[in-house]
């Protein structure tokens, strides 16, 4: 009987082994023919001779022939945006961005070395330091003198912070969107989620070898907001979301980017115990998405710390520094939703509000549109409706009125009254 039963294992192990043998050696030549192919056409498109508008290298360390990208648009007070990690291409990823303020401002997209079209790094370590005086020197050659409005996406904002404190003349106020905090530092919670970030990038980043992310960005063109790109055709043309398309293949998680997400730990250690100048005006832009995880975390007893928390505690003056969660996802927001960050940015940039002077303003009414008499106008398809949503101002926190708008464009047309500012109030899009 005992015999019977190991002769059927054994039967069963040679089936497996005969199934390995013919099909796993037949998976294994399509897996080392997509890496050739795959590196091929990187290798193409790193040496392409693409010239156009969304590519102006630097030279940032000129002895070593290294250069970083940026991108401009517009004439006013200077904006600098500073991308999310591992952005691909952040001079089309955050065109929504530079289309809403380009006509009052000069508009700067950085790429960091190892993002976008920008050259790898290897040499100068991914520290904060070390990334801030890259941005200086970027800014400096190309004579965009500040001082600066800064606006930081996730672990940008660390570098932000950095940038501010060295050089404390040079930014006029700052931008966070889905903000990574020094405070996570001390929340054990939080720091295993950073730890567990980087390793999955350094896990993640292997697999762009075999270029599963050229497939990907066609087959499931959601998984990099493409699709959202297609629905905003007065922001995006077929060929710039073809140049995003070929940052993907080319751009996706790069060793640099590796570098770079290795030091984070090291990144927050430094900045742990930063707050923002009470005499600067700040908003820090959080996504529903994101807040609602960090909610949960704190709520299950996993973490001492929520998002608003971790927000409140680098604010020192409530009336210039404020909170305003938007619905969307808690990444590439300004793709998820465009309109509601492009107008929370607008209308901050009119005028720095007084968060708390206005803060009891806010209509909780459910059948009421207007939530001040001099509202933003945003250009709609068919109608606006209302929800209520924890919309976060200063520190204080309100069950606030907010406008659901459907957009024919992520650009908010603005009428010349809008920058009439301290007494306004901030309208959350929802999508």
């Amino acid at each position: 009987m005992v015999n019977k039963i190991f002769l059927k294992i054994f039967g069963v192990l040679d089936i497996i082994k005969d199934f390995l043998v013919a099909w796993g050696l037949k998976i294994l030549i399509v897996i080392f023919a997509l890496v050739i192919m795959h590196n091929v056409i990187k290798i193409g498109e790193i040496s392409s001779r693409y010239q156009g508008k969304y590519k102006t290298l630097t030279p940032i360390y000129e002895d070593e022939k290294k250069f970083m990208n940026y991108y401009e648009e517009g004439e006013g007070p200077t904006v600098v945006i500073l991308p999310e990690f591992g952005s691909q291409s952040p001079v089309t990823q955050y065109k929504t961005i530079v289309d809403s303020l380009k006509d009052s401002y000069r508009v700067v997209v950085v790429e960091y070395f190892g993002y976008g079209f920008s050259m790898s790094m290897s040499k100068h370590e991914r520290l904060n330091d070390v990334i801030v005086e890259e941005i200086i020197k970027l800014l400096d050659y190309r004579q965009i003198s500040g001082p600066y409005t800064l606006i930081a996406a996730d672990t940008s904002s660390i570098y932000a912070m950095r940038f501010q404190q060295k050089y404390p003349e040079l930014v006029t106020s700052i931008i966070s969107i889905d903000s990574v905090y020094p405070a996570e530092y001390n929340d054990y919670y939080r720091m295993d989620k950073i730890r567990d970030r980087i390793s999955n990038v350094n896990l993640t980043s292997i697999w762009e070898l075999t270029g599963f992310e050229r497939i990907l960005s066609y087959v499931s063109p959601q998984t990099f907001y493409i699709d959202k790109m297609k629905d905003l055709p007065n922001n995006y043309t077929k060929e710039e979301i073809s140049v995003y398309r070929n940052r993907i293949g080319s751009a996706y998680l790069t060793r640099t980017m590796v570098r770079e997400i290795n030091k984070l730990e090291e990144n927050i250690k430094q900045m742990k115990d930063y707050t923002y100048p009470s005499h600067l005006p700040v908003l820090q832009i959080l996504s529903s998405e994101k807040k609602d995880i960090y909610e949960y975390a704190k709520n299950s007893g996993e973490s001492k710390v929520n998002l608003v928390d971790l927000a409140q505690g680098v604010i020192t003056n409530s009336r210039i520094q404020g909170i305003n969660v938007v619905k969307g996802d808690d990444q590439m927001l300004q793709l998820s939703n465009p309109t509601g960050v492009t107008l929370a940015i607008r209308n901050f940039l009119a005028g720095y509000y007084e968060f708390d002077s206005f803060s009891n303003n806010i209509s909780t009414n459910e059948n009421n549109t207007n939530t001040n008499t001099n509202t933003t106008n945003a250009a709609t398809e068919n109608n606006t409706n209302v929800v209520n949503d924890n919309t976060i101002i200063g520190n204080n926190s309100v069950n606030a009125t907010v406008t659901n708008t459907t957009t024919n464009s992520s650009t908010v047309n603005s009428s010349n009254n809008t920058s009439n500012t301290s007494k306004e109030v901030f309208q959350v899009e929802l999508d």
